[in-house]
């Protein structure tokens, strides 16, 4: 388990996972190992899991469900959390531009 939230970030893997659900903020996503570049052997499945299950235990991100099945994990409905956002701060790019509805 990690004490510091900020440890979270410092994987290789963690870090995949993060810049996967930063480059698609504010919209939630299904996010499986293919989508953070990891491969599908055995070992690597599991660090996906780990590597959610810390972020989530973190506190810095979130998903609706999180499925194991045939077609391997996955992480239904994953955003960053706004302590995420905050804890990440200025070590990520500018999120991407989202779409405003201005007042009528």
């Amino acid at each position: 388990m990690i004490d510091d939230p900020v440890q979270a970030f410092e994987s290789a893997d963690a870090r995949k996972v993060v810049d996967a659900l930063w480059s698609s903020w504010p919209i939630v996503v299904t996010l499986g190992p293919a989508e953070v570049g990891m491969d599908e052997s055995p070992d690597r499945l599991i660090d996906f899991i780990k590597t959610v299950q810390e972020l989530c235990d973190a506190g810095l991100v979130t998903f609706e469900a999180f499925v194991v099945g045939p077609g391997g994990p996955q992480a239904i409905d994953a955003a960053l959390t706004a302590r995420g956002r905050a804890l990440l701060g200025s070590r990520a790019p500018a999120p991407p531009a989202t779409i405003t509805q201005l007042a009528s």
